[in-house]
């Protein structure tokens, strides 16, 4: 396929003029819902100065607007309802304009960030933790087209933040508490809070995932990606002729079991109730079908073994007996509840799907002009990382056309 390229933005003095202007007289206003959050929050303490103003400052990062304001508001200290002692140390906080700001900085973000940099949209990528997140804890990625096969997760995602960097994408790594934005026309201004900075932008990308579960099972967090995983179809091609385990009484859960079917000696399906009274006739015709599944209904994993290799296998508690037993398996998959998008910094001003998907169309655009949603956070039943990518320059496209008032997006090379 050929390379998607922007030409350079035509500046559009008016329109900026307007944007600058909304911004300017919005400051007060989201300067002083953020200084509200910081105040209540605990594990902000110390930011919060005992006078009775802050002092504001703006850093100038490479290729990014930048602003001072005009005047430094002074806020009147917040009382804390924590009995926690305050410093004296006063707010320094950098104040980022841009046209793009992405919050998430997985696969999705990063496509994203690279393709408006790279089309001379001034582009902020906002990352929490650039270890984290379903690509980053993936010990292997042999299913991404043209890559080495032994990458690894963590590997191939430091590759595609360092190419967005490399054409002019600002990265930072800071936590997303609070947007805000109006969705009142194409003029309209989002703003994104962090501890440590507050981005301006013209347009907004949602890209902050789905991996909302935390570890419950013991020996879960010390053994992810080390056998343990939450895609089958990413990682079951690596348990070739070896026992797994499939924990959970979903339809996802049956679909991943099915697909390690192909590759495993034995797949051990672990239901904590009977599943034909959850899934019905999903659950009887996936058992009947393959004869190497092997069902544990009314059982439950109580914790996961492993050494310096990984996974060696699981400890199970059947209902109604005490003992416990353990089961020998080189690969362990959760598939429990919880793992769903991450969309707590939202609020309502989207609109979500009925399985708690930020909805969009087929631009990747949310019911917010300007606002858009990429990656696991739409809640795909496809979640791989090429998926992600696609959406990431799906939504920069559409951003393209959005900004600069097209009715179609624009590529530089066309069919006849």
């Amino acid at each position: 396929m050929a390379e998607y390229r922007m030409k350079q933005r035509v500046s559009n003095s008016s329109s900026k003029a307007t944007a600058s202007s909304n911004i300017n007289g919005n400051t007060s206003n989201k300067l002083a819902k953020l200084l509200l959050l910081v105040s209540s929050a605990a594990c902000l303490t110390d930011m919060i100065s005992t006078a009775d103003a802050f002092s504001l400052t703006t850093n100038s990062p490479t290729n990014i607007r930048t602003r001072t304001p005009p005047q430094q508001p002074s806020f009147s200290r917040i009382p804390s309802t924590h009995s926690h002692s305050y410093s004296s140390t006063t707010l320094h906080m950098e104040t980022i304009e841009c046209d793009v700001a992405i919050i998430g900085g997985g696969p999705a973000g990063c496509t994203c960030g690279l393709y408006t940099a790279r089309g001379n949209l001034k582009t902020v990528i906002i990352d929490k933790n650039p270890n984290a997140g379903a690509l980053a804890i993936t010990s292997t990625i042999a299913n991404y087209p043209g890559i080495d096969p032994t990458t690894t997760g963590e590997g191939l995602l430091t590759n595609m933040r360092e190419q967005a960097v490399e054409y002019g994408a600002l990265y930072r790594q800071a936590q997303v508490f609070m947007v805000d934005f109006d969705g009142d026309g194409e003029n309209d201004i989002k703003s994104i809070y962090t501890p440590e900075l507050t981005v301006h932008a013209r347009s907004l990308v949602l890209a902050t995932g789905a991996l909302g579960r935390k570890p419950t099972f013991q020996g879960e967090a010390d053994y992810l990606g080390k056998g343990v995983s939450y895609c089958a179809t990413c990682d079951g091609a690596f348990y070739q002729n070896a026992p797994v385990a499939v924990i959970g009484t979903t339809a996802e859960a049956v679909q991943e079991a099915e697909f390690l079917t192909k590759f495993a000696s034995t797949v051990h399906w672990i239901t904590p109730t009977d599943p034909v009274s959850v899934l019905g006739d999903v659950a009887t015709d996936f058992k009947n079908d393959h004869d190497n599944v092997q069902q544990w209904e009314n059982t439950r994993m109580t914790s996961i073994e492993g050494d310096v290799s990984g996974v060696t296998g699981i400890t199970l508690k059947r209902k109604g007996k005490e003992e416990l037993e353990t089961l020998d398996v080189e690969g362990v998959f959760i598939y429990g509840p919880g793992a769903k998008p991450i969309t707590d910094y939202i609020g309502s001003r989207v609109t979500y799907r009925d399985d708690g998907g930020v909805q969009v169309d087929d631009e990747m655009s949310t019911n917010v002009p300007g606002v858009y949603a990429i990656g696991d956070i739409r809640n795909t039943p496809y979640k791989q990382v090429v998926v992600a990518a696609s959406d990431g320059c799906i939504a920069a496209m559409s951003i393209d056309k959005y900004l600069k008032g097209r009715k179609n997006i624009k590529v530089d090379w066309i069919h006849q």
